[in-house]
């Protein structure tokens, strides 16, 4: 189950919960909550379902764009990567030639120092 298909029963339970909260605060009677509780229920539950449809038909046309430009773009895509292997391929061997000597892991000295730094071993 996508995220969005959750949308409507989210918000409705949102807004019943702050309508109650908000109502038992400023002491209303119980059936006077119930009353406007039902009715904020029924219009959140028809708005979520409203926009949950928009959001669900924005989605499905987007991974349809999207699938679309995949197929279109899939020869192009594979020529490019042929294209991109034989150029890696000539430029590894031109590093190759330019290539550093491994490090040996010892630091070279200062210029006027010494090699003995004061430590007996």
């Amino acid at each position: 189950m996508k995220k969005y298909k959750l949308f409507a029963p989210f918000l409705t339970l949102t807004a019943v919960a702050i309508t109650y909260f908000t109502m038992l605060h400023f002491g209303y009677r119980f059936k006077d909550i119930l009353i406007v509780m039902l009715i904020v229920l029924v219009m959140f539950y028809i708005a979520g379902c409203l926009i949950q449809n928009r959001i669900s038909k924005f989605v499905f046309e987007n991974e349809e764009k999207l699938r679309l430009e995949e197929e279109e773009n899939g020869a192009v895509i594979e020529k490019e990567a042929d294209e991109n292997v034989e150029s890696n391929a000539e430029e590894t061997s031109e590093e190759e030639e330019y290539s550093l000597p491994p490090l040996t892991g010892a630091m070279p000295s200062r210029p006027g120092e010494s090699e003995d730094d004061g430590f007996e071993q």
